[in-house]
């Protein structure tokens, strides 16, 4: 907080939270409570000189820091110029923090005469020679004063802002912008400070200290959770199983991350989130058999949704196990080449301040080589390589390696798992070997995966089937309702292969007519006309009246895609993908897209990958056709590459294409990938923030689906609210398997939160809150009426936030264009309304201020949004109940989650529907009265209408 006296409960709730702090190990010694005397920066550098002399005894030989030494000290302290810099120093020396080159002033009892001085120990928890206090009120040269400080050995690592229940938690998170923007946190001693934590008696965040004043990013500021991933908010609660002793160490240790990418803009330290550190210490418990009686070690897999931050937990997953005595190697593997690179490079990255080494191989030989060290370490590598290997020491009787103890982490665990060489792999090892797989969508009967059969004559063709119990579950409705990735907004768009679902209805009767003349012309026309709108699709397309044909449908699609493309990707800000099935339509569509350009006279760089696959390949495309794609992307990145070169050729170019897509639209640089058109690579274990929007002319399917939507879910800022899926094929066809991928990979059957607001209800939030606007200021242009007025300010800026928030949702829709009457207000109105704002608030700056981002010209007319609601959450029950002797049933737990659902459907203002509902689970289903050979859904909807068929005989 600022200089100015805490009133009386915000003192009442700080005394209270450092009284919960020293129930956990943490001594709250008085000279460091600024409510009894007067606490500084200098204080507690004070306090860490004395900490250091303690640290450091024997290094210093009994003597204790001169003033002299100190001094050096603190110089080099002063050099650290932010929070990722001070968390190399941490972890300077295998986990130690470190300050080296400290000469030592002359004395008759000192021998060394330059030193190195441990300041911090990674693996000190629990006590050891590690010492935690709580510093309070601490003063700063600037006239800032610090809630609470929690020192570790005497460090500033953890810095912790209060705010009163009637505060906003966004306060807290601004008083650290405003601190950080004085100056507080660079080229000083609290820039060791490593975690900040913001929180009121209701609700607790944190997140790692930025490294600038610009990676201040409120999508970056999590919730603790318990192992079930639900939200802790009890302040009391958060010191018990967050901010105690030793998890506050070991957030600020074990579970930080420093990733020393080779772009200096992704340089930066990161904390792991609660999921994450859950599923580390699950795997931890199954490697070493702490979860079960026996003590048996044994494997199993963690379901962590796409995008979500796997990498991160595989990559600490990893090095917690090759650094615990007792495992020889720890391997990562990966299904593809490229993302055996490129997960290298992630992994050496984070390993740059680890005490381990990441080897990548490039040829079985060197892995051989790897594995058969002494050291430890991780080997990344992929299953092909592997699987060679193995092939060779078999048939050479050479099983060496299978007597190690080796513990295997499989990425994406989901895709090719199922296949031989992974049965040969697990065989191989099954002596010592130790599985884990991650996978944001593990399989399951549902998947229907043809599988393998192993020597017990078992068919292996689930994720659990293949490794083991599942450990940990973060599923996709939990990562979205918590902020860690984002939502999908789908469209569903008819290319005018049909021109409404009256006309296929009309069609299908014409040819049935046409097929069998003698049928009833009326009940014919009944039978159509109760079909719903998917069935009537699905009829169509088997009667190939709807039907999708090359030479009219791509060019339809390339036209959509160009005419909505600046909007769509923010003036070039952004980029996509577009998947299409066959080698052969990925190059139609580059040439199309090449042609239409042409006649534009426009340019927009695209690229196009697929499997190259050898020279016998049906579908290998001809040299002439690599070399044509070659040729156009030089013209952009000014790279050569050469079609059938093994140093320069394909995988050269597909490696280029993987790293330079990551970097976004070639409005931020024109050597950047605006489109890439693929067949199936990419869709899964591609991440990239900058993304924003995939195009789908294609089938996809449950996991196949969620895997390729989840490239645009990557969480980024204000500017991409949500993930954009065009979908050009089969509308209700399509939004109904999306309909089962979701149900499928959604945590109890909910999956509400995976998709947005439909547009027209977007569209009228905004209407109402401009309306509140402008009650708050009827002539903006009038502005300076209220300049002198408080109370009236302050209720404009609280309109003109929740407005501009909410317009910033409505311009990132597909189809968003600006309407007056729609919209309640001219396009030139709002602006002035900006112009009010900035005028009454010029000096305003934090994190509350609203990001007015360019305006988007969505013109396509779509055939559907989808938008799950009451109706949808009805449908999703019946998912969740099971069967007993051929009538439905229901768990406890089963029980407690449709009440939840209910629930929900009462809070999103549809009580009557939830009333009625909540009255036929418990007299229906709760007693075994319904028959498991019966729909669940259509049961209900039937037993309404008997239920107001009776209401309306009581009352004739």
């Amino acid at each position: 907080m600022s200089n100015a006296p805490k009133d009386a409960s915000e003192k009442a709730y700080q005394d209270n939270f450092v009284a919960e702090l020293a129930k956990f190990k943490w001594q709250t010694p008085d000279f460091l409570n600024g409510n009894k005397q007067k606490v500084t920066v200098q204080s507690l550098i004070d306090n860490w000189r004395s900490e250091l002399n303690r640290l450091n005894n024997d290094q210093l030989e009994g003597i204790s820091l001169t003033d002299g030494e100190f001094a050096q000290v603190l110089s080099k302290v002063g050099q650290i110029s932010n929070s990722y810099e001070a968390a190399k120093v941490l972890a300077m020396e295998e986990g130690k923090g470190k300050i080296d080159g400290i000469y030592r002033d002359s004395h008759p009892q000192v021998t060394r005469k330059q030193i190195t001085l441990t300041i911090f120990k990674k693996a000190e928890v629990r006590g050891g020679e590690s010492s935690y206090q709580v510093a309070r009120e601490v003063e700063t040269s600037n006239g800032n004063r610090f809630d609470i400080v929690l020192l570790i050995n005497g460090l500033p690592l953890i810095n912790i802002e209060q705010k009163r229940t009637d505060k906003s938690i966004d306060e807290a998170f601004g008083q650290f912008q405003r601190y950080y923007r004085d100056g507080e946190y660079t080229n000083n001693f609290m820039a060791f400070s490593q975690m900040m934590v913001i929180t009121t008696e209701i609700e607790t965040r944190y997140f790692a200290t930025p490294k600038t004043i610009n990676d201040f990013n409120p999508a970056f500021v999590f919730h603790w959770s318990d192992r079930k991933n639900k939200r802790i908010n009890d302040w009391k609660k958060v010191v018990e199983h967050f901010l105690m002793i030793p998890m506050a160490h070991q957030m600020v240790g074990d579970y930080l991350v420093i990733d020393e990418a080779k772009e200096e803009e992704n340089r930066r330290h990161m904390l792991m989130r609660p999921y994450q550190v859950y599923a580390l210490q699950s795997i931890e418990g199954a490697a070493f058999g702490w979860d079960n009686d026996e003590k048996i070690p044994h494997g199993g897999f963690v379901w962590h949704t796409t995008g979500s931050g796997k990498t991160i937990t595989s990559f600490k997953t990893a090095l917690f196990l090759s650094t615990r005595a007792g495992f020889d190697k720890v391997i990562f593997l990966v299904d593809r080449r490229e993302l055996d690179s490129r997960t290298g490079e992630n992994f050496k990255a984070y390993a740059a301040y680890e005490p381990v080494d990441v080897d990548d191989t490039r040829s079985t030989y060197q892995l051989k080589k790897k594995l058969g060290t002494v050291k430890n370490g991780i080997v990344v590598t992929t299953t092909f390589k592997l699987n060679n290997l193995i092939e060779d020491l078999k048939k050479n009787e050479d099983y060496s390696l299978s007597e190690k103890r080796f513990v295997f982490i499989i990425d994406e665990a989901h895709r090719t798992t199922m296949g031989q060489m992974m049965g040969t792999i697990k065989d191989y090892f099954r002596k010592n070997g130790l599985f884990y797989g991650f996978t944001g969508t593990p399989l399951f009967d549902e998947n229907k995966v043809k599988g393998k059969i192993n020597k017990k004559s078992e068919l292996i063709n689930t994720t659990e089937k293949l490794f083991g119990p599942e450990l940990h579950q973060y599923t996709i409705d939990q990562a979205i309702s918590d902020g860690n990735v984002l939502g999908f907004h789908v469209d569903y768009i008819n290319t005018g292969e049909f021109k409404s679902y009256e006309d296929l209805r009309e069609q299908l009767q014409d040819k049935a007519l046409i097929e069998n003349p003698d049928v009833d012309k009326k009940e014919l026309e009944r039978k159509y006309a109760v079909m719903s709108e998917l069935e009537v699709e699905k009829e169509a397309a088997k009667q190939e009246i709807l039907i999708y044909q090359d030479e009219t449908h791509i060019p339809r699609v390339v036209t959509e895609i160009l005419e909505n493309w600046e909007s769509q990707s923010q003036n070039r800000e952004f980029n996509a993908i577009l998947t299409v099935a066959y080698k052969k339509r990925v190059i139609d569509y580059y040439k199309e897209f090449k042609k239409q350009l042409a006649e534009r006279d426009g340019s927009l760089n695209i690229a196009m990958t697929f499997s190259f696959g050898n020279e016998n390949d049906p579908e290998n495309p001809a040299p002439k056709e690599a070399a044509m794609m070659f040729k156009d992307y030089s013209q952009f990145t000014g790279i050569e590459f050469i079609a059938g070169d093994k140093k320069h050729g394909e995988d050269a170019y597909f490696e280029d294409v993987v790293e330079r897509a990551t970097r976004g639209g070639s409005g931020r640089n024109p050597k950047n990938i605006d489109l890439v058109i693929v067949a199936d690579q990419l869709l899964t274990g591609y991440d990239s923030k900058r993304l924003n929007t995939l195009y789908v002319d294609r089938p996809l399917m449950l996991q196949g689906l969620i895997q390729a939507y989840s490239r645009t879910n990557r969480v980024f800022g204000t500017a991409k609210e949500f993930g954009t899926i065009i979908n050009f094929q089969y509308p209700r066809i399509t939004e109904a398997t999306v309909n089962v991928a979701l149900k499928l990979y959604g945590s109890g059957g909910k999956s509400s939160h995976a998709i947005v607001d439909h547009y027209d209800i977007a569209v009228s939030k905004l209407n109402l809150l401009l309306g509140d606007l402008v009650l708050t200021l009827p002539e903006p242009s009038e502005w300076a009426d209220i300049k002198d007025d408080e109370d009236k300010k302050e209720e404009f800026k609280q309109a003109f936030f929740a407005a501009s928030d909410q317009m910033n949702l409505v311009q990132q829709y597909y189809e968003y264009q600006w309407n007056d009457e729609i919209f309640g207000m001219t396009e030139h109105t709002w602006l002035q309304y900006i112009g009010a704002y900035k005028n009454l608030f010029p000096r305003q700056i934090g994190p509350d201020e609203p990001s007015i981002i360019r305006q988007l010209q969505g013109k396509t007319k779509l055939t559907n949004i989808q938008v799950i609601d009451a109706a949808h959450i009805l449908s999703l029950i019946g998912a969740k109940v099971g069967s007993t002797n051929g009538i439905q049933t229901v768990d406890e737990e089963t029980k407690r989650i449709i009440y939840e659902q209910i629930q929900d459907l009462s809070n999103m203002g549809e009580a009557v529907t939830a009333k009625l509902l909540r009255e036929f689970v418990e007299n229906e289903l709760f007693t075994g009265h319904l028959s498991s050979s019966i729909d669940f859904d259509e049961t209900f909807d039937n037993w309404k209408k008997r239920k107001v068929a009776r209401k309306n005989c009581r009352i004739r």
